[in-house]
């Protein structure tokens, strides 16, 4: 049989199977948009375009790219996204035809079971074919499938780029969690120092006569209560520097350099921040692919109530000898169409078409879900930033008078004007202060990474 229609065959069937479209983004307006965000705060500032930049600190920089580069986490995503972007080329393969080379030999024995028996006659057949397999998407089904497999793609796509701002985040705030507690361990250092001081002066008066036991037994006791402070600071700095270990992918072993200077804080976020910011935020558009995904599939399975086409077709030589298996005078070939509709299946198609439905109307709740928890992210972010600078000002405010309160204090003690209780009083509360500003200003960094991670990135 002559083939010499197939190649106008094939075009002709490529070109109608490439007239369907292999992506089609799922538009989700969320309803009252507003134009800006409640808590904005107004300001003429500029911000960098980089978000980690706006904290001025290298070593933070450093340590960001380190965890993006080693965390096991980071890297597991990364294999998953391999694995969609496999699982998509999977299915864009089932639109194309499918090729075969094929080589074969066999060997046939007939025996003679006459009145003249003989060993029988051997037959020999050897055969080289191109094979050709095909289901013509008459109707886009495939199609469909290969668009909802590019969708769990780009949706793994935008999990990966999450991922990364999460551990990007995830590792600023354990460094500036890991500062906070080398700082604290300091103030808690000075404290003990203070109070070993207080201690042996207190000994030696009462040595001389001047002090009392019950001074002697107080001053103890709040040097042994600094002492159990100092131990507990030291304790939370080790398990800072291990948690930021595991973020860089490094074995925890608490071997970090103590750093205790938290940047300044940072620039004022500016005036009029667009609440469209968040569309790029990867989880939502990881949402909105997979819905995307979840309504090609829909649409594949309805079309599987239509006919399918299917094309077969074979060419090539078969020969009793194997060196003629390229001679053109022993050519062979063969081209078949199958036309089958759906008749009967126990429910199997309508039950499916169902199962998309609700898969689809899973991925709608979940896109809205993620898109209000984004507003609420950024909202209370937002909030948090003019609660958290207050907050911060008022108690750094006290902190510098606690300070000097404490410097008079001292002075009128050494004068015999102020009582040592009263002295030592001044240097809790100094103490104090400081530690608590310390956490304040903690609080306000990471306020605003959380910010920028519910926004998606810089402003």
């Amino acid at each position: 049989m002559r083939l010499f229609f197939l190649p106008k065959l094939l075009f002709i069937l490529l070109f109608l199977a490439g007239c369907v479209s292999v992506h089609e983004r799922v538009e989700l307006p969320i309803a009252d948009l507003p134009s800006e965000w409640s808590n904005s705060i107004r300001s003429d500032g500029a911000v960098k375009n980089y978000w980690l930049l706006d904290f001025n600190d290298p070593t933070l920089e450093a340590l960001v790219a380190e965890s993006l580069e080693n965390n096991p986490n980071l890297i597991a995503t990364a294999a998953r996204l391999n694995h969609a972007l496999a699982e998509a080329k999977i299915a864009g393969a089932d639109r194309l035809p499918s090729f075969a080379l094929g080589l074969g030999g066999s060997r046939q024995r007939i025996s003679n079971f006459g009145p003249q028996q003989t060993d029988g006659i051997y037959y020999n057949n050897n055969n080289i074919d191109l094979n050709l397999s095909w289901e013509i998407d008459l109707w886009g089904r495939l199609n469909n499938y290969s668009s909802a497999a590019l969708a769990k793609a780009e949706a793994s796509s935008a999990d990966y780029a999450a991922t990364r701002l999460s551990l990007a985040a995830q590792t600023a705030k354990s460094w500036f969690n890991f500062k906070e507690a080398a700082a604290q361990e300091q103030l808690a250092e000075i404290d003990v120092i203070n109070h070993e001081k207080n201690l042996a002066a207190l000994e030696s008066g009462y040595r001389s006569g001047i002090r009392t036991g019950l001074e002697i037994r107080e001053i103890r006791n709040l040097a042994a209560n600094a002492a159990a402070i100092l131990s507990s600071r030291r304790r939370q700095l080790d398990q800072a520097a291990r948690r930021l270990e595991i973020f860089l992918g490094r074995y925890p072993s608490a071997s970090l350099v103590k750093a205790t200077d938290l940047p300044s804080l940072p620039e004022s976020i500016p005036a009029g921040l667009p609440s469209e910011l968040l569309l790029r935020r990867p989880d939502l558009i990881a949402a909105e692919r997979r819905l995307a995904a979840t309504n090609q599939t829909l649409r594949a399975a309805k079309k599987d109530l239509l006919p399918k086409l299917s094309l077969t077709s074979s060419a090539g030589t078969a020969t009793s000898e194997f060196d003629q298996l390229l001679d053109s005078n022993f050519r062979v070939g063969a081209v078949a169409g199958n036309l089958i509709s759906p008749i009967f299946q126990g429910g199997r198609i309508r039950a499916n078409i169902d199962r998309r439905k609700s898969e689809k109307d899973q991925s709608i709740a979940n896109y809205h879900s993620t898109a209000l928890q984004a507003f609420l992210e950024v909202e209370s972010a937002l909030a948090g930033e003019n609660l958290l600078r207050v907050e911060a000002r008022q108690l750094m405010q006290a902190a510098n008078t606690a300070k000097d309160s404490l410097k008079l204090a001292r002075q009128q003690y050494s004068r015999g004007s102020l009582s040592f209780s009263k002295m030592l009083q001044s240097e809790r509360n100094a103490i104090a202060m400081q530690s608590r500003y310390l956490v304040a200003h903690r609080n306000l960094l990471n306020n605003r990474i959380d910010l920028h991670l519910a926004l998606g990135g810089s402003f």
